[in-house]
């Protein structure tokens, strides 16, 4: 088998977490009095750091997106873990995948958002690595969360893929030397995916086994 670390991101290619995302910038836009939320552009800023994806879904500038981060923490606190599900057949090919695997997650998330989302979901036992928005100087497109994966774990660039859902994460992966699966069930645009030149396309996660067992 070629790969040794499989690296996923988590929203979109994990978890279904697309409507716990935009109830929780619908009440931040509601706190800020502001006219309401921009659902297209806010999906294009899922898996970017979160003060991006709040000035995009809510059309601010970098100044005021800084202060509403607090104000969306604590809202996707009250809402997420009712509204957040795993896309269908991930905790399966997960425990299959790692028998085989070494396998970690890349995401935007805060590391305490996405550790306790992914033990609420049960998952989290089947990972070897977590890194989350505060482990790296850089976040996603820049190849930060990849390499500290890669480093950690004393495994080489062409033994490892990086498995994910947006633009930004075939990105990641692609600066960081990594082969890259796009995911089109998720929040990215299967058009902008395609033209990313990943170097594998999936239409659910279970197709990942019989990528990675070539």
């Amino acid at each position: 088998m070629k790969y040794r670390l499989l690296v996923f991101d988590f929203d979109g290619t994990l978890a279904d977490s697309e409507e716990s995302i935009m109830e929780s910038l619908r009440l931040v836009a509601r706190d800020l009095g502001l006219s309401g939320l921009d659902r297209s552009s806010a999906r294009r800023g899922i898996g970017l750091p979160l003060q991006r994806t709040i000035e995009m879904g809510l059309g601010l500038d970098p100044g005021q997106a800084s202060e509403a981060v607090e104000l969306y923490r604590k809202h996707y606190n009250e809402v997420a873990f009712d509204r957040t599900c795993l896309f269908p057949g991930v905790k399966e090919t997960l425990d299959l995948l790692q028998q085989d695997f070494l396998l970690a997650v890349a995401s935007s998330k805060s590391r305490h958002g996405l550790t306790a989302m992914m033990r609420h979901l049960g998952i989290i036992d089947r990972f070897c690595f977590i890194a989350g928005a505060q482990d790296v100087q850089q976040g996603k497109p820049a190849p930060d969360m990849v390499l500290l994966a890669l480093r950690s774990m004393n495994i080489p660039a062409d033994e490892c893929l990086v498995v994910g859902d947006a633009v930004y994460d075939i990105e990641m992966g692609r600066r960081a030397s990594v082969d890259t699966c796009a995911v089109t069930y998720g929040n990215g645009s299967v058009d902008e995916l395609h033209s990313c030149n990943p170097t594998f396309v999936i239409d659910s996660f279970a197709h990942v086994v019989s990528l990675v067992h070539e």
